[in-house]
């Protein structure tokens, strides 16, 4: 992750750590982010658990990211990253 800025780091791995925790495997899970932000220009984001996917989507605005589980058990993960609404997970 040594691409990215000190703070987006630490937000990635407080929105990520307790999907992992929780049973989610990296890589099922995506971090959707608009296509207006910094970070969507990666495909990938290397954390400590592995890989991340990085979608830009069009119906996400700048500001707002979240990560989410394939479903692929029977209760997918989800998390906010970032929220308009200023808060962080």
């Amino acid at each position: 992750m040594s691409t990215l800025q000190p703070k987006a780091q630490q937000m990635i791995h407080n929105a990520l750590a307790p999907l992992i925790r929780k049973g989610c495997k990296i890589e099922n899970i995506k971090f959707v982010v608009s296509p207006d932000a910094p970070i969507s220009q990666h495909q990938w984001i290397d954390t400590p658990f592995g890989e991340l996917r990085v979608e830009p989507y069009n119906h996400v605005p700048k500001g707002v990211a979240y990560m989410i589980e394939h479903p692929t058990r029977k209760e997918s993960g989800f998390a906010w990253v970032s929220r308009r609404d200023g808060k962080t997970s």
